[in-house]
């Protein structure tokens, strides 16, 4: 019952999934889904239940992984532990290298650790495990949905996990006096990121056909090549079909480079004097220069085109291309500087953000870096979320906290952990002045079925076990499906 407790009082809304393609923070946001090695799926942190010395943290990232997944080696993932003693205090920040076979993770005060994927590795003050691991999450997403849509409950029991599968893990076992100024902070707020630090931008795989969908008669084609030099940037073969100020066809020929999701074509010409073979004659072809060309890339599928040019047949302006085809086989990725993804609760952006509309703070949400900023941020968003989400069951006012008051708690998306103390099977144990148990959150913790009842009504359910063979020790997540 006092797990129970500890969650109705302020887990109202917490761990419900919602609107998103999936849930908890699985591809949560645009940005997130289209960066799969910086999607970050939960964060968990708990005290080793085997010596209460060590804090466990765990990071699962890539939705679905399969044994193909890999963390990528220009994604930092980060651990932000704020112990109270100064502002956001420090970061554990681990990074993949050697073609992402090692990954290396340091923190402050010489904690380190480094090796290779898939074993536990023994560093300084901290032990780690990164690889392929049964995803412990679970919950009926497709029931809740059903829920959502009916604005009644429509779980089933029992129910079905939609999240069985297989996720990237990142799991450290840390020395607590390493994040408590020995002991004398042991309180602490935690929440993860993902922050891109290279390949940023448009793939090759923007290569192919492209055209100007308020003019169909003007197109495009588009092909990335390899570089000339290893460390240069990729080529591009362009090709404009269009025409002259005298409705003659013309095609505009250049080549140029790509980076960070834009080609600048500064040699641009056009032929003219040809003939069609055989009476075709090499000589009688004039090579004519157009100008320069700028293509600006803004996803795989749209871009701008801006060139100029001083030859009298054309005029200077500005194009939107859409993409019209793909080669097959090769996918497009477009990815973005900066931090990607980030959380700390479960299922925080996936419900309590654009659950009544699409108001675009999604991405918003999971780039915002500085916690001082998040509640001026989404705080009224979330709350409005509260107020709708309370309606599930058709009975509006029987969450166990007012909306205003649950957001002013959710808008900090950290675990709170205290981690003096060994017991760890209470969520939210902190928030509630639960005085005997540690908080943060624990691997095989339902804690679905606790906030349903609490969010939408008492007894509602998704009526999913845990379906993940939690290990007994370190690394504690189950062994891959």
């Amino acid at each position: 019952m006092l797990k129970r407790i500890g969650l109705a009082t302020v887990g109202a809304m917490l761990a419900i999934v919602g609107t998103a393609a999936h849930a908890a923070d699985h591809r949560d946001s645009p940005i997130a889904t289209a960066d799969p090695a910086a999607d970050l799926n939960d964060i968990y942190a708990f005290v080793n239940p085997n010596n209460p010395a060590e804090t466990i943290l765990v990071a699962t990232v890539v939705p679905f992984a399969t044994t193909n997944s890999r963390f990528s080696d220009v994604v930092e993932y980060r651990l932000h532990i704020d112990n109270g003693a100064g502002p956001n205090s420090f970061v554990i920040l681990c990074r993949a290298s050697v073609q992402s076979t090692v990954m290396t993770c340091n923190g402050p005060g010489g904690l380190t650790v480094s090796g290779g994927l898939n074993r536990t590795v023994a560093g300084t003050g901290v032990r780690m495990f990164a690889g392929l691991r049964d995803d412990p999450f679970f919950f009926d997403f497709n029931a809740f949905n059903a829920t959502r849509a009916a604005v009644a409950p429509r779980f089933t029991n029992p129910g079905s996990n939609f999240f069985s599968g297989n996720t990237l893990s990142l799991v450290l076992g840390v020395q607590s006096s390493r994040l408590t100024n020995n002991g004398a902070n042991t309180t602490l707020r935690i929440y993860g990121s993902t922050t891109r630090v290279g390949e940023i931008g448009v793939s090759a795989g923007i290569s192919g056909l492209w055209y100007d969908a308020a003019n169909p008669g003007f197109g495009a084609h588009i092909e990335v090549l390899a570089p000339t030099i290893a460390s240069g940037p990729d080529r591009v073969a362009f090709a404009w079909y269009t025409y002259n100020r005298s409705g003659q066809q013309r095609w505009v020929v250049a080549d140029g480079t790509l980076a960070n999701s834009q080609t600048n074509l500064t040699n641009a010409i056009y032929t003219t004097g040809g003939i069609a073979p055989p009476n075709f004659n090499p000589a009688q072809v004039t090579q004519r220069p157009f100008g320069t060309i700028a293509i600006n890339f803004s996803n795989c599928n749209t871009a701008t085109m801006t060139f100029t040019t001083s030859d009298p047949e054309f005029s200077s302006g500005m194009v939107t291309l859409t993409r019209l085809t793909a080669i097959k086989d090769l996918p497009c990725t477009n990815f973005l500087a900066g931090q990607i993804d980030r959380n700390g609760r479960p299922g925080i952006n996936t419900v309590l953000i654009d659950l009544l509309a699409n108001t675009g703070k999604k991405d918003q949400y999971n780039r915002a870096v500085d916690p001082a900023s998040w509640a001026g941020l989404f705080q009224a968003e979330m709350q409005a979320n509260l107020a709708a989400l309370d309606t599930l069951d058709g009975t509006t006012g029987n969450t166990l906290l007012p909306p205003a008051t649950a957001a002013s708690v959710f808008v900090d998306d950290r675990l709170v952990i205290n981690v003096a103390r060994p017991q760890c099977d209470a969520y939210l144990a902190i928030e509630t002045n639960n005085a005997t148990f540690c908080g943060g959150r624990t691997l095989a913790r339902d804690v679905i079925d606790d906030t349903l009842g609490a969010a939408v009504g008492p007894g509602v359910r998704d009526n999913v076990a845990n379906d993940s063979v939690i290990l007994a020790d370190f690394p504690f997540l189950g062994v891959p499906l």
